[in-house]
């Protein structure tokens, strides 16, 4: 029977958050194996540990994180929301490759907060694995490829010398559809393949990651080594939607959270509520 393990990544100040997909995990998800907990900057409540049955990890600090911020000195001119500078610790989340995962078969990473609607047994634990890496489509379920969620999105273009050596490694990227990583699915035999360290090394490679850890895990999951698989659209044997950003991404625009298994920022239901 294959093993598997749910991993969240947290630092203190997103511990609410996590702590509600937690519950989500345990209770609607019906999740009675093993999740595990990075933690970044805090170890767990011994309370949470024991009634909740979780366990936590710690990895040392990515250091390259805070070399970047010397190297970029300021945000993109092109920037999103300047993420590149403030939100630093979402290159902690390349630990959820560290080779520790081996010792199971399955790897299931969930983001903080993320609202689990429906049993992972027959959803994300329904989907085939076997060597590869599983993520939605950031583009969403119902165009491919989605011409304004393209990966040349992803990009800075503030520094042309470092987009040519991304096109030179990579290849013809600009105008591919890429993944979303707020949840993803692989098979740990990969860890083989795409080693946790290529991707830390790439941080200070290639400085114009528009949406850090996500644009540098897709130039190696998706264009070097073709590991990922997108998410279906629906839950295994159902009409059910499997996941969602929100449901204001349905082009029918009348969903709600019941609608789906998996939803990152829904609308329809909050953080506080069952």
């Amino acid at each position: 029977m294959d093993s598997t393990v749910f991993v969240l990544v947290t630092d203190e100040k997103y511990w609410n958050k996590t702590k509600r997909t937690i519950l989500d995990l345990r209770t609607i998800g019906e999740w009675t194996g093993i999740i595990m907990i990075i933690c970044v900057d805090f170890s767990l409540p011994q309370l949470w540990k024991d009634f909740y049955n979780i366990s936590e990890v710690h990895f040392p600090e990515i250091k390259e994180k805070h070399e970047l911020v010397s190297l970029l000195k300021e945000p993109f001119s092109d920037t999103i929301d300047t993420r590149e500078i403030t939100k630093m610790n979402q290159w902690e989340k390349i630990h959820v490759f560290d080779p520790f995962f081996l010792q199971w078969n399955r790897v299931v990473f969930i983001d903080s907060g993320l609202r689990v609607l429906d049993k992972v047994k027959d959803t994300l634990l329904k989907l085939n694995y076997r060597n590869q890496f599983l993520a939605p489509d950031d583009g969403g379920n119902f165009i491919s490829p989605n011409p304004d969620k393209l990966f040349k999105t992803q990009l800075s273009f503030s520094n042309p010398t470092v987009l040519e050596n991304v096109l030179n490694d990579f290849g013809d990227i600009l105008e591919k559809p890429y993944f979303l990583n707020c949840i993803w699915i692989y098979d740990t035999s990969i860890l083989h393949i795409c080693k946790k360290q290529e991707m830390i090394d790439g941080m200070l490679r290639y400085p114009i990651c528009k949406t850090n850890e996500m644009t540098l895990m897709n130039f190696y999951l998706t264009f070097k080594y073709r590991l990922w698989k997108p998410f279906p659209i629906y839950k295994p044997f159902s009409n059910k939607y499997l996941f969602d950003w929100s449901e204001y991404n349905h082009p029918q625009k009348d969903t709600i959270w019941s609608d789906y298994c998996l939803l990152k920022y829904p609308h329809s239901i909050s953080l506080d509520q069952p």
